[in-house]
């Protein structure tokens, strides 16, 4: 597998959406979003001890994860999938109908076009390979890991009033007592839950149930994820109790 052809395949593709040889803000800040997940999804493999090859292919899954959301954004102007296309499926589409894993092993192939497909899934389908599942997984982890450092860095260098929609242009206020409940009980909460920013900290918190590596664990804790996050939360019993109760479950 040679990993520069498949690169350079991936950059030629991006090139398409610039003018003036740039891409816009926001493609630009997606361009680098995909950029840290591929790093992430490099440390992951190389943390769990995985071999040299499919470390390259943690790491094409990373670049590849979003390809879809170029053209999602030209064509309408959005990254929501519920108003436009769905991302994976779109960059399933775009890797084949761009013929972009031509000349790699067709395993090797099916196994980053199914991490690429399902990455945003709710649920990852039933029936995918051993492998795929793999990788599906460790892309997952590492795209919820750069959502989590998007946040964090804004708090931590104190931009986060510049990034509103970190928080879904939303006010930090009194939490969505589902939030809570599900929290508390190792749950996953729906984007439908949220009506505060401080129900999009909370629901991204519940990632931590469905991360799949304990390397994912152990960046998140090395990035101070949780601690960052309590800064901006209100200072209540019930906000604590659902802090301590995320550290209890990550073993801090």
């Amino acid at each position: 597998m040679n990993l520069q052809i498949i690169l350079d395949r991936f950059y030629n593709y991006v090139d398409n959406y610039k003018e003036n040889g740039k891409l816009c803000k926001l493609l630009q800040e997606k361009l680098e979003h995909i950029e840290r997940v591929a790093a992430n999804s490099v440390y992951i493999a190389k943390s769990e001890g995985w071999s040299d090859t499919d470390v390259i292919k943690a790491q094409l899954c990373g670049f590849y994860h979003d390809v879809g959301r170029f053209f999602q954004y030209k064509q309408y102007k959005t990254f929501s999938d519920s108003k436009s296309v769905n991302h994976g499926q779109h960059g399933f589409d775009v890797i084949n109908e761009n013929n972009m894993f031509e000349g790699m092993n067709s395993s090797d192939a099916q196994v980053i076009l199914d991490a690429v497909h399902y990455h945003n899934a709710l649920n990852i389908p039933e029936g995918l390979s051993e492998e795929s599942m793999r990788f599906t997984k460790l892309v997952r982890d590492a795209d919820k890991i750069d959502i989590f450092f998007q946040l964090t860095d804004a708090i931590e260098s104190k931009t986060l009033d510049n990034h509103k929609d970190l928080l879904w242009d939303l006010p930090i206020g009194e939490p969505n007592p589902v939030i809570v409940e599900k929290l508390l009980n190792n749950k996953g909460a729906l984007f439908s839950d949220i009506k505060s920013g401080t129900d999009v900290c909370l629901m991204q918190l519940c990632w931590l149930y469905s991360m799949n590596y304990k390397a994912s664990i152990a960046k998140l804790k090395e990035n101070r994820t949780i601690e960052l996050m309590q800064t901006i939360l209100p200072n209540t019993g019930t906000i604590r109790k659902c802090i301590n109760h995320i550290k209890d479950y990550v073993s801090y």
